[in-house]
């Protein structure tokens, strides 16, 4: 018999308000330990829903309370040795806070910021990986599912 494979599961988060997109900078130990920004988002824990682990993560790497609105994508992933899922999805703070500080654990996230699209963009070199890219050009270009596409079980 051969090992059972196991894919990572993530979520990732793209929250608008007022014409820019909220972010985290952190530091990368996979890319020689850069300055990098991406999509909060994270790993999807033993016995959490794919919603439960995206409302976390989100509170978790922006400090805030989020909703979430739709499903932009689902993308595949593979690199190196590993397989990746990533749900990433549309979501709205549920409060704006005058300033934004990561409520995150692990204590990796160096900061949260308001960026444009076009610093988005500009800061391609240093985005944390390039699903960056893929969730905000699915989201530019009108991408959107419902919450209800995704049917979780309890017992």
């Amino acid at each position: 018999m051969s090992n059972r494979f196991k894919p990572y599961a993530t979520v990732a988060l793209i929250i608008e308000h007022e014409g820019k997109y909220l972010v985290v900078e952190e530091y990368n130990d996979d890319q020689d330990n850069r300055l990098v920004f991406g999509n909060p988002c994270g790993h999807i824990d033993g016995k959490e829903t794919i919603t439960d682990a995206a409302l976390r993560e989100g509170y978790e790497e922006t400090g805030c309370r989020i909703e979430l609105l739709s499903l932009i994508s689902i993308n595949d992933y593979v690199k190196d040795n590993e397989t990746i899922y990533r749900f990433c999805f549309e979501a709205k703070l549920k409060e704006i806070p005058e300033s934004l500080k990561a409520e995150d654990p692990d204590g990796e996230i160096l900061a949260v910021k308001w960026y444009t699209k076009e610093q988005i963009y500009a800061g391609k070199d240093n985005w944390r990986t390039r699903l960056v890219g893929q969730n905000f050009d699915a989201y530019f270009a009108g991408q959107r599912y419902s919450l209800e596409l995704i049917k979780s079980i309890h017992p």
